[in-house]
């Protein structure tokens, strides 16, 4: 479903990837990495880019919008504090949310601050638009 314009498409997408090792399983599973991931691949409207600094400076913003974090006034280190869940919702038919098609790019987050009780949305359904027949 993706066209994959330059090699490090290839590193985040395909595990038969040369350098795929580059990012551990671990890694890969983090919320940052998934952020970065979405923005990198994007949609089906993107054009090729071959500068990787604004997708990083992006991720990073829009991290700190959707993260919080708490200094531990003992050790001076900084924890985060939100929890991330990667929401899907299923019925008779099968999957019905984000979208009733599974797509990598398909995806609906909820970031929940315990502190400031808050939570974050964050989704996206590929391909997806009002403007389609």
């Amino acid at each position: 479903d993706f066209f994959v314009i330059f090699l490090f498409h290839k590193v985040l997408l395909l595990e038969d990837s040369d350098h795929y090792d580059l990012f551990s399983r671990l890694d890969r599973k983090e919320f940052l990495f998934c952020l970065f991931k979405h923005l990198c691949i994007g949609g089906t409207l993107c054009q090729f880019e071959d500068v990787v600094g604004p997708y990083l400076e992006t991720t990073k913003a829009l991290y700190k919008d959707l993260v919080s974090v708490q200094k531990n006034p003992e050790t001076k280190e900084i924890r985060i504090i939100s929890t991330v869940f990667r929401v899907s919702a299923y019925d008779n038919n099968g999957l019905c949310y984000p979208s009733s098609k599974s797509h990598e790019q398909t995806f609906a987050y909820l970031i929940v601050d315990p502190c400031k009780r808050h939570v974050h949305a964050l989704y996206h359904c590929f391909g997806g638009s009002l403007f389609t027949n």
